[in-house]
């Protein structure tokens, strides 16, 4: 009789709460949320964890559990919220709007009680059918002393306040699709413990005024405008890591680049779909390379355009383009090399002017000419290296 009863206990049920709470944890959030709504058992752990994702998921799963009612999401998020017992270290609020409505004060409503229950990691990221930018941040989240990770999506940052410091503790910032209102020009935001900036799509970044004494890494993906590059070449002494892309390195960035300061603490920069067969982007990056004396890692990501017929012209003065040694540069990484005369150039001259080289590591573009890895892996074996450690590593069909 024992065992007839032991069988059929739900042992896992009966496990302690910390551990079962890791196991929520673990589990996508629409199914963490299915399990505490069909089991008592769950739901008060459900309602206690810490850390809380809302998307499209989620609330297709709750109205199906809840028999298919058309309850609003507005509802289900509030709902949750209400009933939730304890902090909330971690919220995510990821959803496409199309079909939905959301008021700036649900937005606000929700943003104040995770304010004032511990929230440690924010991500709201609301685009509508048009991409609009409708929703604004309310003071609650920039005044918030226990917020350390933000990331903003398809907002308007139009807060002209002029208090001495903002997001006190924050140490990551990302911005997705923000437009920087005109009227936060002239407001220069304190930002004391920001380690981390991104921008991605963005519009008006130099309207941000910012001073971030402890900034260590920018990026900046998307289009930047004239005006913008004044606001790079400001920070740009003062990081270690700068990730840019080729909507970037366009006109503009070619005639600011020659006028930057010496980047003097920066050690690694990333370059993403860099066209070597653009001869403006190209220089761009040549550029980027003078600036940084301090170089110790370089990453490029090629653009698939490389293989254009551009490429069989290398730039006229490609006898003396970096006419320095990158002394400090110690690891080159490459992906979707495609082997064209601009690339392996500037394989060779990397060789060439990085005495302290460790490796270097190109990834090919995956070419269906089967003989065309060898015939390059042949090539950048020849090339001469002032390192003698420097090791050259190809890899093809990645």
């Amino acid at each position: 009789m024992a065992t007839k009863c032991g069988s059929s206990r739900d042992a896992i049920s009966e496990l302690p709460a910390d551990v079962k709470e890791r196991i929520l944890e673990r589990l996508p959030t629409r199914d963490a949320a299915r399990t505490a709504i069909l089991s008592t058992r769950w739901r008060d752990v459900w309602l206690g964890q810490g850390r809380i994702v809302i998307d499209l998921d989620l609330l297709q799963g709750v109205q199906r559990c809840e028999g298919d009612k058309s309850y609003a999401f507005v509802n289900i998020i509030n709902d949750i919220l209400l009933r939730h017992a304890g902090p909330v270290k971690k919220f995510a609020l990821c959803i496409y709007l199309q079909g939905h409505k959301l008021q700036q004060s649900d937005l606000d409503r929700w943003l104040l009680f995770l304010s004032r229950n511990g929230i440690q990691e924010l991500t709201i990221s609301i685009p509508g059918s048009n991409l609009e930018y409708k929703y604004q941040l309310p003071y609650c989240i920039v005044s918030c002393p226990t917020i350390k990770q933000l990331i903003l999506g398809y907002f308007s940052f139009d807060l002209s306040i002029k208090a001495s410091c903002i997001f006190s503790n924050l140490t990551s910032l990302v911005f997705e699709r923000v437009q920087f209102s005109d009227k936060i020009n002239g407001i220069v935001y304190n930002i004391p413990n920001l380690e981390k900036l991104g921008f991605y799509y963005c519009l008006g970044i130099s309207n941000f005024g910012i001073r971030v004494p402890k900034l260590e890494s920018l990026s900046i993906i998307g289009r930047i405008q004239a005006a913008e590059l004044r606001w790079v070449a400001f920070h740009l002494k003062a990081i270690k890591t700068l990730c840019l892309d080729h909507f970037s390195l366009h006109e503009d960035f070619v005639l600011a680049a020659s006028v930057f300061p010496i980047a003097i603490n920066l050690q690694v920069i990333k370059l993403y779909r860099l066209n070597f067969a653009n001869g403006m982007e190209f220089t761009v990056a040549l550029q980027l390379l003078k600036k940084s004396p301090n170089l110790c890692e370089l990453e490029i990501q090629a653009s698939c355009f490389t293989c254009s017929t551009e490429d069989t012209r290398l730039p006229a003065d490609h006898g003396c383009i970096i006419d320095q040694d990158l002394k400090m540069l110690h690891t080159i990484k490459i992906e979707l090399f495609t082997g064209s005369k601009v690339e392996m150039f500037f394989v060779k001259m990397l060789l060439s002017k990085s005495p302290a080289l460790e490796k270097i590591v190109i990834q090919d573009f995956n070419d269906p000419n089967l003989s065309m890895p060898l015939k390059i892996s042949r090539e950048l074996l020849r090339f001469p290296r002032v390192s003698p450690k420097a090791q050259v590593v190809y890899m093809d069909d990645i």
